[in-house]
């Protein structure tokens, strides 16, 4: 683990700090309250470029109504803990001004090895695959809780992590050393514990991906992967560590996948049946997230991005993740511009109008979007 000498410095100053920094008047409205408008704009994860709230934040936010952001690197800078702290703090006090001032899911993924988003003045850890290696399954806990402490002092309160797919395909191009290792039992006994870090930091956890992205040979950014299992052997493999951790965490994101066990058609996103799996056999009633809808392995069913967030609706999740560049083919690095939430946006609210998406199926939504966002009003 390495740390600057600035960091060791000025970290403890960001954490002591970062409660006073964050402090804005918000409340938590019931969704009787909400225009529909309002509703639809809780669902939506954006991400935008700027590194400071600008113009497309203050639309994203004040005539949007947008739930939450994603940071990255090549939009938000991400150059300092004083730059990223300035960028939430500027985004909160939009969202304070709104008529119903709701706080903002701010999300990243900060990992460890290879997928971290902060790294400017920030702890550099290890993958998870390094740390299960250890066989101390503590390790992991330390490490959440010091990511943890670093993301609330800089006003992210959301991490998207920690991986629980089972690395048991060598030819994954996608996961690797992303996970804890090729077993369920080693993903169940880290990941417990990185639950326990990032809780004891105050930061909301997301398992991912569900199903299980573990055994494919295409990655989901650019295709569809297939995980051609029986329901019994996913329930002994893939689906084993989300059901002995999905009481444990807020969130749990799914995975870009075709999984014919679960359904035969449907990528798991798009899939009621398989959402319903994760809802009804599993148990889990928290927050579902989608994996970005500007992916492949998504488009391929569906041809717009606005198709994907209603389908996904339908499906059963609650906030539509529409941050990233589009990987597809002829659209490389393509990337959604305010202008294009402000669409998806729209065509949410009619589908919603015309009864494709149930007005009970969108609060439902909506209310563990405001349950999960409670504890955040006293916290920022």
């Amino acid at each position: 683990m390495r740390k600057t000498y600035l960091h060791l410095l000025l970290f403890p100053l960001f954490i002591c700090f970062s409660i006073l920094l964050f402090s804005p008047c918000f409340g938590i409205t019931s969704v009787e309250k909400m225009t529909l408008e309002e509703k639809v704009g809780q669902l939506l994860m954006v991400h935008f470029q700027g590194e400071s709230a600008n113009d497309d934040a203050r639309l994203l936010i004040q005539e949007l109504k947008v739930g939450g952001f994603i940071y990255y690197n090549w939009s938000n800078g991400l150059t300092s803990p004083a730059q990223v702290r300035s960028l939430s703090s500027s985004l909160q006090k939009l969202a304070e001004k709104n008529e119903n001032p709701l706080p903002l899911l701010i999300a990243v993924d900060q990992e460890g090895g290879r997928v971290v988003r902060l790294k400017e003045g920030f702890t550099i850890l290890p993958s998870n695959l390094s740390v299960a290696e250890s066989g101390d399954p503590s390790l992991a806990e330390k490490n959440a809780f010091t990511i943890g402490k670093e993301l609330r002092a800089v006003g992210i309160n959301v991490n998207l992590a920690p991986v629980v797919d089972i690395n048991s395909n060598l030819e994954n191009p996608v996961i690797g050393c992303r996970s804890f290792g090729a077993t369920p039992e080693v993903a169940v006994a880290f990941a417990e514990r990185a639950l326990k870090g990032y809780h004891r930091a105050g930061l909301l956890t997301t398992l991912k991906h569900f199903p299980g992205h573990g055994d494919v040979k295409v990655d989901s950014h650019v295709g569809l992967p297939q995980v051609l299992k029986t329901i019994k052997e996913l329930e002994r493999g893939e689906l084993y560590p989300f059901a002995k951790l999905a009481s444990k965490t807020d969130i749990i994101m799914t995975a870009h996948l075709l999984v014919p066990a679960l359904d035969p058609v449907q990528c798991s996103t798009l899939s009621s049946k398989t959402l319903s799996y994760l809802r009804n056999v599993i148990g889990f009633d928290e927050v579902i997230m989608t994996d970005s809808l500007v992916m492949a392995g998504v488009l391929e069913k569906c041809t717009t991005v606005e198709e994907a967030a209603i389908q996904a609706l339908i499906a059963g999740c609650d906030i539509l993740l529409l941050g990233g560049k589009q990987l597809i083919k002829g659209k490389r690095d393509l990337e959604l511009a305010a202008s294009d939430i402000q669409k998806i946006h729209g065509a949410i609210i009619h589908a919603v109008k015309v009864g494709r998406v149930p007005v009970e199926k969108l609060d439902n939504s909506v209310k563990r979007i405001l349950l999960l966002k409670a504890p955040l009003k006293e916290e920022l």
